[in-house]
């Protein structure tokens, strides 16, 4: 169980107490606040805050140069005099090519086409009906891609009549990612071109990104219908029906003529409101803005609607049908509780000018130095301090820090903490409603599942190992599960699993979590999540090796990817395992395939989207690559790239062949042949690596056609 004087101390360095919100329909929305921010440095455990928005310009000025210098980068004011809040035309001529506005087809399925029907597969998602963005798609007639900063449109089927029947060339920006919707395309990524942005005097705090709509209704002839610029760094985007939740991150700076985020709509300009910007009362250490923008794909009249959190760095993102879940890591830092003993302690002994110096510095304008700089030039004062005084004074100063530390430090369970924002979604409607926190950091984003119906939130962290200073106290790395109700307050725990090891992969399954973690064997849990106030573990299986990524073969089977290793931990070659979970008491190994070669390795391990499975074919294919080597006694093997084809049943694992992208290889380019997707559509199998569309029979894997993806 998380202490309530665990929470206090927390909630005293940077931690953010959940916040009053909901995500059933029948909760009323949280209660939203503007102004005045102050930085809260303590909060009653108990006590419910609420989102806040910032009241003026100058309040939200005042939020970011309180951080300048802690990470992020300082920009001035430039160009014209220009008021914040208008909406400011640049000449069409700096506009992106194109029409602004083309009317586009009625809505179709996400993933859909306009074209006949056939079987094809999608991108493998996380949670049905949230479209995840990628670098692949395909509508079964044709398939959409990038390489570099080209996309291709492939007429793919039949497979004896694929070509490129389109190109788009970015020229000196990079699409990252795509969707398809019906007769709709979307294309999204960094946007490096200074043409404009020299055009209005203008220049972005931390990068640009761009996402472009296209009429698609002739593949052979895309025309953009809309582009947007938005200001930060692409984070993520989902789809649900024609909605577009496109995310991107950017550190706050202080700047007179756009003070909040922009966005580009075409040949138009804006700055995010500032109560479009939520943030708590908390001490940030150094705040980054997550923005979400709701686009609506096939009907580019809809008014864009955005809303930003300011939360930490390094997030992860989940999203369900309902709500988006972000995510970091904050870690309790010795260093800082040992500074405020030692003020504490000195600040009696400080001369009349040492003091007077310090509140000078406090008093000094956030424009000519940051909080963080503050802190730092405050400290430099107490270190002045101890260098003059005797060697014995320092230390028993230093005697007593170390002992109030000690104390302090035992008063903690846990030193670090995932921070998670709830932001509930709806069509157009973007509503920034929880916070709250659990105990230890997550590897991705399928260690979070919400339970929608029940609107309860299931995570599961590893706490890593920790050594302390004075040698009393040792904490090895554990590894919990946790629920969270709607205002994201935990509500049941299962804490102190597979001890000294760490998550490796984790997959929830209805009302059960499977859930692999490693040192040296590879526990298998099974967990029931059925009384979210009661998780209990009910089965687990320990084997050498590991899977990193786990994915439903049925409701009673699980396959897992990763490696197989020595009773020791060493790891030998790429395993492929089947789990019979039928039994949750005790689970089963009923099928592996382990790979010849110890370093052969699949991206399929870290990027679920390189996965394809289908249960009704048989099929399994991922992507494969090992680099050649020759050891001392001669011995050798040859590289090679490409995708392993397996025959997977229930209860067997059968490898078919390699589709091996490395032979003929377009060579001379800035990427290998390392095979990024693949996909089927009817008796076909695609596999894609950055410059090379390959097309095989399903059943022979005998060669059809090779499509090349190369602009010279």
């Amino acid at each position: 169980m998380i202490k309530a004087r665990t929470l206090v101390l927390i909630a005293v360095l940077v931690l953010i107490l959940p916040i009053i919100g909901a995500c059933g329909d029948d909760v009323s929305e949280p209660k939203m606040e503007q102004g005045t921010y102050e930085e809260g440095p303590s909060f009653d455990p108990d006590e419910k805050i609420d989102t806040k928005t910032f009241a003026s310009v100058e309040e939200y000025n005042t939020f970011i140069k309180q951080y300048q210098g802690n990470g992020n980068y300082y920009y001035g004011a430039r160009g014209a005099n220009v008021m914040w809040a208008e909406t400011m035309a640049v000449d069409e001529d700096f506009a992106m090519e194109g029409p602004v506005a083309v009317p586009m087809p009625a809505p179709a399925e996400a993933g859909g086409s306009s074209q006949s029907k056939l079987d094809y597969s999608e991108t493998n998602v996380q949670v049905q009906g949230v479209d995840e963005a990628d670098i692949l798609k395909s509508d079964g007639n044709y398939i959409y891609t990038v390489t570099e900063n080209v996309l291709y449109i492939v007429r793919a089927y039949p497979g004896e009549e694929a070509e490129v029947v389109a190109t788009i060339d970015f020229e000196d920006n990079w699409p990252t990612s795509l969707f398809i919707n019906g007769d709709s395309m979307a294309v999204f990524g960094n946007y490096y071109d200074d043409t404009l942005f020299e055009k209005i005097d203008f220049r972005p705090a931390q990068g640009m990104t761009f996402f472009n709509i296209y009429d698609i209704s002739d593949r052979s002839n895309p025309v953009l219908a809309k582009e947007y610029k938005f200001e930060g760094n692409y984070t993520n985007a989902r789809m649900v029906n024609e909605w577009v939740y496109f995310v991107v991150g950017n550190w706050p700076v202080f700047r007179a003529d756009y003070p909040t985020p922009v966005i580009f709509e075409g040949s138009e300009i804006r700055a995010m409101p500032v109560t479009d910007i939520f943030y708590f009362d908390i001490p940030y250490r150094s705040p980054h803005l997550v923005t979400v923008h709701a686009i609506n794909m096939v009907s580019p009249s809809e008014a864009v609607e955005s809303k930003s959190v300011a939360v930490e760095g390094g997030q992860n993102l989940y999203m369900s049908q309902n709500n988006i879940f972000i995510t970091y890591t904050e870690y309790i830092n010795e260093d800082e509780f040992r500074n405020e003993i030692l003020r504490d302690i000195l600040n009696p002994k400080l001369t009349a000018a040492d003091k007077e110096l310090i509140e000078k510095i406090k008093a000094t304008d956030d424009d000519v130095l940051s909080q963080y700089e503050k802190e730092n030039k405050i400290m430099q004062v107490y270190w002045s301090y101890l260098d003059y005084i005797p060697y014995d004074e320092q230390e028993l100063i230093w005697d007593q820090v170390d002992e109030q530390l000690q104390q302090k430090l035992k008063e903690f369970e846990y030193f670090e903490f995932t921070i998670i924002n709830r932001i509930r979604v709806s069509g157009s409607d973007i509503n920034v409603q929880a916070n709250g926190k659990v105990p230890g950091h997550i590897i991705n984003q399928f260690s979070l599942d919400e339970d929608v119906q029940n609107g309860v939130l299931r995570i599961a962290t590893t706490v890593s190992s920790r050594w302390s200073r004075f040698g009393e106290r040792n904490w090895e790395s554990i590894n919990n599960v946790y629920t969270l109700d709607a205002n994201l307050n935990v509500i049941g725990e299962l804490e102190g699993l597979a001890e000294t090891e760490q998550i490796y992969s984790t997959r929830f399954m209805g009302d059960k979590l499977y859930m692999v973690t490693f040192r040296q064997v590879d526990p298998f849990f099974v967990i029931d999540l059925s009384d979210p106030t009661n998780i209990r573990e009910l089965g687990e299986l320990k084997i050498p090796g590991f899977s990193r990524y786990l994915h439903p073969y049925d409701e009673n089977t699980i396959i897992g990817i990763g490696q197989d290793a020595t009773e020791t931990g060493r790891t030998t070659g790429l395993k492929i395992s089947l789990f019979d979970v039928s039994d949750f008491t005790n689970p089963k190994e009923i099928a592996k395939y382990v790979s010849d070669d110890r370093y052969t390795d699949s991206s399929a391990m870290y990027e679920h989207k390189a996965f394809l499975f289908s249960k009704e074919k048989e099929l399994m294919v991922i992507p494969i690559y090992s680099y050649g080597w020759e050891d001392e006694r001669g011995r050798s093997r040859d590289d090679y790239n490409g995708a392993l084809v397996f025959k997977i049943t229930k209860d067997e694992i059968e490898l078919r062949d390699l589709i091996n992208h490395a032979e003929g290889w377009l060579g001379g380019k800035g990427y290998g042949p390392q095979v990024e997707r693949s996909l089927y559509i009817e008796d076909l199998l695609y596999t894609k690596s950055p410059y090379l569309l390959k097309i095989n029979e399903l059943d022979d894997l005998s060669l059809v056609k090779d499509v090349e993806l190369w602009v010279d």
